[in-house]
């Protein structure tokens, strides 16, 4: 495999670690929340942390049978978080800001340790799942130092290849680095004159004079295409499902 190497100024070469952690902290709003609340999924997508509080941008999921209501109600009655503010909302998702204490939040001490997430933070059943990067001369000493305060559990540690595009942590980046540029041109194209419409308003001979190529060529791109989007969505989908459990 692979390793990702950069320059030391100290001279030689620094290899890193993708590691993922499964972490437990005391008196964390997102660990107790979803402890409660069962089936019930948090994912970070962005912390901005001041002096006194954490601004998180998270997205709440229920699998079962807690309403949004209860859940964004739960949290807002913890005992660290200041406010809870909803921007969007379906059946069994929203997209939320919560501000809490700072002295509540982990984010501090992961951000002033080796560790540096290469992935959203996702919760669930009391456990914190981080995917991050580390430096493979440092990795067991961090541990070592996280585990003095926290419970620390490493699920796996792997060489980061730099054939992996563990740099992305949108879903979009992932698949766009994946396609050929006729992948994508075929498939956006398909989806605009109605090839991915059920019942389907075209067949891929309007798709393939669109873009003034073959029918088998533009098959050829759009199988291709679709394989590559629903494997990564599958694999993710697996690992959510599956490994969090």
């Amino acid at each position: 495999m692979s390793v990702t190497r950069v320059s030391d100024p100290d001279g030689g070469d620094v290899t890193y670690k993708q590691v993922e952690l499964a972490l437990w902290h005391p008196d964390c709003w997102t660990l107790e929340v979803t402890d409660e609340l069962a089936d019930t999924h948090i994912v970070e997508k962005s912390l901005y942390p001041t002096d006194e509080l954490v601004k998180g941008d998270f997205l709440l999921v229920s699998d079962g049978d807690v309403t949004l209501d209860e859940y964004t109600e739960t949290i807002d009655a913890h005992r660290s978080v200041e406010s809870v503010a909803v921007l969007k909302q379906s059946r069994e998702r929203a997209r939320v800001v919560v501000n809490y204490d700072r002295d509540h939040s982990i984010v501090p001490d992961i951000v002033n340790s080796e560790f540096m997430p290469v992935e959203p933070v996702y919760i669930t059943g009391g456990v914190e799942y981080w995917t991050v990067l580390v430096r493979a001369d440092r990795l067991a000493d961090v541990v070592q130092s996280m585990r003095a305060e926290y419970d620390v559990d490493l699920r796996s540690v792997h060489e980061a290849d730099p054939r992996d595009n563990v740099e992305f942590s949108d879903f979009v980046d992932q698949v766009s680095d994946q396609l050929s540029a006729r992948q994508t041109e075929s498939m956006l194209e398909a989806q605009r004159v109605g090839y991915y419409n059920w019942p389907r308003d075209v067949s891929a001979n309007a798709v393939a004079d669109e873009l003034d190529v073959s029918n088998p060529t533009v098959l050829e791109h759009l199988r291709k295409g679709e394989q590559k989007v629903l494997n990564l969505f599958l694999d993710k989908l697996s690992k959510r499902k599956g490994q969090y459990r």
